[in-house]
C-alpha cells in the first residue's frame, strides 16, 4: 500500500511540475489541470485524516521519516566516544549500544555489523542476540534470524514484550516451518491475547492452512482487541483493524 501511495504522489508531483513547465500538450492540459486540482482538493484531506485516524497504514513511511531525522539529530560525538570506547577496551557492552544507535538510525547492515561483533566477543548477551536477530529480520536472512531468536526465546520468552517471540513465528512462517511458527504464535497469544499483528498474521497461516473458522476467530479477536484497548493502543493499531476487516469481507463474514 506504501509503495502505491508513493507512486500516486510521485505521479502527482511529476504532472504538476510539467504544468508549471507548460510542457503538456494543449488537448490534455484540461485533463492534467482536472486530475491535478482533484488530486490536491480530496486526496490530501483524506490522506491527512488517515495520518491522524490509522498511522499505522504508513507505518514504513513514518518509520522512514523517523529515522532520517534520527541520523539527523544523532550526535556524532556520541558515536565516536562509543567507537573509542571499543578501541581502547574492547567491550561488547560498547558494541551493542553501538549496534542499537544504528538499528534506531535505520542504518541495519552496519548495525549487524556491530551487533554480530558483540555476539562473537561475548555469546551470552541476550540483548545483543535480539538486536542482531531484528537485523537479519529487517534483511530478509529469515534463516539466520529464527535461529538467534529461538536462543532468545529460550533463555527469555515473551523477551520485549512479546516482540521477539511474533518476529520469531514470523521468521519461522516465511521459512516454511508452519508447525514450528504455529506454536509460538500460540505462545504468544497466550500470553497476549489478541496481539493484533500477531493474531492477523497467524490467521493468515491458518487460513492459507484452509482452517478458515481459525482464520475468522483470530481477526474477530484482532477487531475486539483493537476496539476495546486505551485510545493511544487503538490508534496505533487501527491498521490492523481495517486489514481484518477487509479479510472477513472478502471472506464473507463483515465484522
Amino acid at each position: 500500500m506504501v509503495r502505491w501511495f508513493w507512486t500516486f504522489v510521485g505521479v502527482f508531483l511529476l504532472l504538476w511540475l510539467l504544468l508549471q513547465l507548460g510542457l503538456v500538450p494543449a488537448p490534455l492540459t484540461p485533463y492534467v489541470v482536472w486530475f491535478v486540482t482533484g488530486v490536491f482538493s480530496f486526496a490530501c484531506p483524506i490522506t491527512l485524516l488517515l495520518l491522524f485516524w490509522a498511522p499505522g497504514l504508513f507505518r514504513e513511511t513514518s518509520e522512514g521519516i523517523s529515522r532520517f531525522f534520527s541520523r539527523i539529530g544523532a550526535r556524532r560525538r556520541e558515536e565516536e566516544d562509543l567507537r573509542r570506547k571499543i578501541a581502547h577496551l574492547d567491550k561488547a557492552h560498547h558494541m551493542l549500544q553501538l549496534g542499537s544507535t544504528l538499528l534506531r538510525q535505520g542504518r541495519v547492515r552496519k548495525a549487524a555489523e556491530w551487533l554480530q561483533r558483540a555476539v562473537e566477543k561475548e555469546p551470552d548477551l541476550l540483548e545483543a542476540q535480539y538486536r542482531l536477530a531484528l537485523c537479519r529480520y529487517e534483511l530478509g536472512d529469515y534463516t539466520a534470524a529464527a535461529e538467534l531468536l529461538e536462543a532468545v526465546h529460550a533463555t527469555k520468552p515473551q523477551h520485549d514484550y512479546g516482540l521477539a517471540d511474533l518476529r520469531l513465528a514470523q521468521s519461522q512462517q516465511r521459512l516454511g516451518d508452519h508447525e514450528r511458527a504455529e506454536e509460538v504464535y500460540e505462545t504468544l497469544l497466550r500470553f497476549y491475547p489478541g496481539q493484533p499483528e500477531g493474531s492477523y498474521h497467524y490467521a493468515v497461516l491458518k487460513a492459507e492452512q484452509n482452517q478458515t473458522e481459525r482464520a475468522r476467530q483470530l481477526m474477530q479477536d484482532v477487531i475486539f482487541s483493537v476496539r476495546h484497548s486505551p485510545p493511544f493502543q487503538r490508534r496505533r493499531n487501527r491498521h490492523w483493524l481495517l486489514k481484518a476487516k477487509w479479510w472477513l469481507l472478502r471472506n464473507g463474514r463483515a465484522a
